[in-house]
């Protein structure tokens, strides 16, 4: 048996150890109930990540100011509060990390994948998007349908963390994957013949269509199509969420909404 003093020594710094993380358990409960909402409007600036990819977000690289649906949409919503919306540039792949590590306060055009949901709360749905294939080269219907994609000798590019990457490449296991970390690098793969295609939304493949002019888009059967949605940190309070729903729902209903959709996506919602 150790003596009383010995056994004093050994236990004081697991006893602190505990007290410490104790402490640090309460302020991350506390932290989960903050009315994220009210500290927005409190320092009258919300933070915005943005993913450089047209038409969701687009960065000028001389003034350094974001365009695009995405801020658009931001803009409508938090003007009437006198909210400056700051952006914050990120990449699909680190925006939960982002997020949860107060980076920024929300993300737009995010879709509320079951293992996001996990990770971060979404606001309702800011439109729809299909999965659809971009090529410079035909035949067009080799990439009719997934299934026909589904093979080594198609050498397919897409962004790391995109929706369209997260819900396709689980299904076609045997597609020769390119994978990169943003849509310039995706494009860039294709342009260079490193890939015979690449996939991503329908939205985004009719941005670069209408500036390039040039590629084919195929929306390859069955039709896969996803809502795309505000994310925003796991809380325990809900006032920011219910506010941005509530908001979504304003600018759908006064067509505010819809008109933002077709200034960059004329074909679609």
């Amino acid at each position: 048996m150790l003596p009383k003093r010995e056994l004093v020594r050994r236990f004081l710094p697991a006893a602190f150890l505990f007290v410490a993380s104790l402490g640090m358990a309460v302020q991350g409960a506390r932290a989960q109930g903050v009315n994220e909402y009210q500290k927005i409007v409190d320092a009258k600036v919300v933070r915005v990540g943005a993913v450089q990819a047209p038409p969701w977000y687009d960065k000028d690289l001389a003034s350094g100011a974001w365009k695009g649906l995405v801020p658009d949409v931001m803009e409508a919503m938090f003007a009437k509060l006198g909210v400056k919306v700051e952006y914050v540039e990120t990449q699909w792949g680190t925006a939960v990390a982002g997020l949860q590590s107060n980076r920024f306060d929300l993300l737009g055009a995010y879709n509320a994948t079951p293992e996001r949901e996990k990770a971060i709360d979404f606001s309702k749905p800011m439109g729809e998007l299909k999965f659809a294939i971009l090529t410079l080269k035909g035949p067009a219907d080799v990439y009719a349908t997934w299934e026909k994609i589904d093979t080594p000798s198609i050498r397919l590019a897409a962004v790391d963390g995109a929706g369209a990457t997260r819900a396709l490449q689980p299904l076609m296991p045997k597609t020769n994957w390119s994978i990169v970390q943003s849509s310039d690098n995706m494009y860039l793969e294709l342009q260079s013949g490193r890939a015979d295609a690449l996939v991503t939304s329908d939205v985004q493949i009719g941005q670069y269509l209408k500036v390039r002019k040039t590629g084919t888009m195929v929306i390859p059967m069955p039709v896969r199509a996803q809502p795309t949605n505000i994310g925003l940190r796991k809380n325990e309070d809900k006032t920011l969420v219910n506010w941005l729903d509530s908001q979504l729902e304003q600018l759908r209903a006064d067509g505010t909404l819809g008109k933002i959709w077709a200034t960059y996506v004329p074909t679609s919602n």
